[in-house]
């Protein structure tokens, strides 16, 4: 049998998550979680952990948004491939948002609008030390992706593709960062991310911000996703907050989307 590992990394902390065996032997378990420094991307270890003896393990991670940054646009036409798609996606975000593509990964992902693309830029040195740790500890690396992508997904799945005269907004608060995806007329339209230090202001300055971006009419559509001990950030917001519902029924998810949605039960203070 297989073992998957999954870890959520944000500025801080570390979460690990096995994931074992298929249909009815399916399981999802927390193994544990650790504090690290993003500031020392050396401090990122699993020293700790003692990962059972499998011929083969894997290796997913889910990097919180503040250790990396988004921007959505359109690709210029003409391009050749991959390559050269990356290339005017890191030129397009030096050029925006200052970076140095030496100290970034960037990655793409293309969305039903044709020739626009989300792209999501990680810090270098992270990337290079989860590479380094996955071999230490004989892990295949399968992927490196922002959390809130799996998220976003989730909610795609509850909600269905935003309509085309309604407008929709998801802001997605992790405890040190929050993501904000934009969409109208069906599409993704705007996606952003920046780090907090949970002020109680916070959440109520985005979602002003989000219902100006919707207009009126389509404050509706606005939905907020917020990190368990963050809940009292959302008092004057309960009835935006998503819960489980129907949307998700195993206890666990080996993405860790389910860090962001609550029990019915669970009240907010």
């Amino acid at each position: 049998m297989i073992d998957a590992y999954h870890i959520y990394l944000n500025g801080s902390e570390v979460m690990l998550r096995r994931q074992t065996g298929w249909g009815r032997w399916y399981r999802v378990e927390d193994i544990t979680r650790w504090q690290w420094d993003a500031g020392t991307p050396a401090s990122l270890n699993f020293d700790a952990i003692e990962l059972r003896k499998r011929r083969y393990a894997t290796l997913a991670v889910h990097v919180g948004s503040a250790l990396g940054k988004f921007m959505i646009f359109q690709l210029p036409p003409g391009l050749q491939g991959e390559q050269e798609e990356r290339a005017a996606a890191e030129a397009q975000m030096q050029y925006q948002l200052g970076l140095n593509p030496g100290q970034w990964e960037f990655t793409l992902d293309h969305l039903p609008a044709r020739g626009k693309v989300v792209a999501c830029a990680l810090r270098a040195d992270i990337v290079a030390r989860l590479r380094q740790v996955a071999r230490e500890h004989g892990l295949r690396l399968l992927s490196v992706r922002p959390y809130v992508a799996g998220v976003w997904n989730a909610m795609q799945l509850r909600c269905g593709p935003a309509t085309l005269n309604d407008g929709r907004a998801m802001m997605m608060v992790e405890r040190d960062a929050f993501t904000i995806v934009i969409e109208k007329e069906g599409k993704m339209d705007a996606m952003s991310a920046m780090t907090h230090r949970r002020e109680a202001e916070v959440i109520n300055r985005e979602i002003r911000r989000m219902a100006y971006s919707l207009g009126e009419d389509a404050q509706r559509h606005a939905y907020l996703m917020v990190a368990g001990e963050l809940l009292p950030l959302a008092q004057l917001h309960v009835d935006k907050v998503v819960r489980h519902e129907n949307l998700l029924q195993p206890i666990l998810y080996a993405d860790f989307r389910d860090l962001l949605f609550h029990p019915p039960a669970q009240g907010i203070p």
